[in-house]
């Protein structure tokens, strides 16, 4: 039988594969690695073009890749941008000023690709300017029908993208609540094209311990024997909770509690925003308390989790999804949550405290903290159905799950 042929579109954004980071990227790379196991198609990757995804990319057997390398001009110009938008207009998300030119440079050179080949089915990973792709006529004709938009957020805007987006094939969202969201901005959407398809972890790596690996970090962070290590991991922006975390840190007027703020503000990049800078800032009362790690990469995540005793994400907007979450309990480690977007989909109320996003927060995280590190005996159970979720998370069933919805 004759394979599907499978493209994945990507932004533009960072490369896959993931050399650079970035939750998505992982995740294509994830089911890139698994067809490399079973072959049920054959993938091909638009993708940007960097040194050492495009040397990584020929250990692929069952994928092709086509990478657009960004003209210097052009990354100059991006750089323009992003400068006036930090300091002239003083824009508060910065990530959205960051690769725009990039990003339409690379994207405008996919349809002639597109043309040129035949493949049963498009992608479109998440980014919602690549439906700019379908607003070429000839592509639009020629994938009527096979269009796939592959979601991990809530969507802001469709760029004037809305017929296009009407026209897709089906719809893959992380979470029933990203696909509730987007079918608000797309209301000719059936519930029957829409499909979740929850993300997977590499269980194997998460559950492995690499004890040479999480000693050199010790010793890297200054990390003491009688060090209750708390975790906060992710993109440091304001949805993300780090601020939050910090502020519970120091309610919690205990010398031996350290916590280690793990990422940047755009994954493996130098951005330095005036958000980075209010974390640096709130911190300056306890600086031995707090490590700011910076970015690190994600093969090596599963050693920052294990040196820990708790992990607190306390997501401040509608989480998409919850793989933070779900990496930090598979690893074994007590979690605080909140009970925010997709989160309770991934992580049940027995395998976390999950709080409210109230005006108690920073004082519940404390409380959470604190009882976590004085009785921590009573959440063995609950580390226990965090350990199980390996089950359900796994990457063979990432895959797996992902064939049954592009087979219907």
């Amino acid at each position: 039988m004759e394979r599907m042929k499978v493209a994945f579109l990507t932004s533009g954004i960072s490369p896959v594969p993931a050399t650079k980071g970035g939750a998505v990227e992982n995740l294509i790379e994830d089911l890139l690695d698994e067809n490399e196991k079973k072959h049920s198609f054959d993938f091909s990757v638009f993708s940007l073009y960097e040194e050492k995804a495009a040397e990584q990319s020929k250990k692929y057997k069952n994928s092709n890749f086509y990478f657009v390398k960004s003209p210097e001009v052009v990354n100059c110009f991006d750089k323009a941008i992003y400068w006036i938008a930090k300091n002239l207009l003083k824009k508060a998300n910065l990530i959205s000023y960051r690769c725009i030119l990039r990003r339409l440079y690379v994207m405008s050179k996919f349809p002639k690709i597109l043309l040129k080949n035949d493949f049963d089915r498009l992608v479109l990973v998440t980014n919602s300017t690549l439906f700019f792709v379908l607003k070429n006529k000839k592509v639009a004709k020629k994938y009527e029908g096979k269009t796939i938009y592959y979601l991990h957020n809530e969507v802001r805007s469709l760029f004037k993208c809305e017929k296009e987006a009407a026209s897709i094939r089906s719809l893959i969202g992380i979470s029933e609540f990203v696909n509730n969201s987007f079918r608000k901005q797309v209301p000719t959407l059936n519930k029957e094209q829409c499909y979740v398809l929850k993300n997977g972890v590499d269980t194997v790596r998460f559950t492995a311990r690499d004890e040479r690996k999480i000693i050199e970090y010790r010793n890297k962070y200054g990390i003491e024997d009688n060090d209750f290590v708390v975790i906060f991991a992710g993109r440091l922006v304001d949805e993300k909770g780090a601020l939050e975390t910090i502020k519970a840190i120091k309610e919690c007027k205990d010398e031996h509690i350290k916590l280690l703020i793990v990422g940047a503000g755009f994954y493996s990049s130098d951005i330095v925003d005036d958000y980075t800078l209010e974390l640096q800032k709130e911190a300056e009362g306890i600086k031995d308390g707090i490590v700011f790690t910076g970015y690190i990469d994600y093969k090596d995540m599963p050693s920052i989790y294990q040196l820990g005793n708790v992990a607190v994400l306390p997501s401040m907007w509608e989480e998409p999804a919850g793989m933070t979450m779900v990496e930090a309990v598979v690893s074994g480690l007590p979690l605080i949550t909140t009970n925010s977007g997709g989160i309770p989909e991934y992580i049940p109320d027995n395998a976390a405290i999950l709080l409210n996003r109230d005006e108690n927060l920073v004082d519940n995280i404390k409380k959470s903290i604190l009882m976590i590190k004085d009785e921590p005996g009573k959440f063995d159970a609950m580390i226990s159905n965090g350990r199980k979720l390996v089950q359900e998370y796994n990457l063979m069933n990432y895959y797996s799950n992902f064939e049954t919805i592009l087979m219907e």
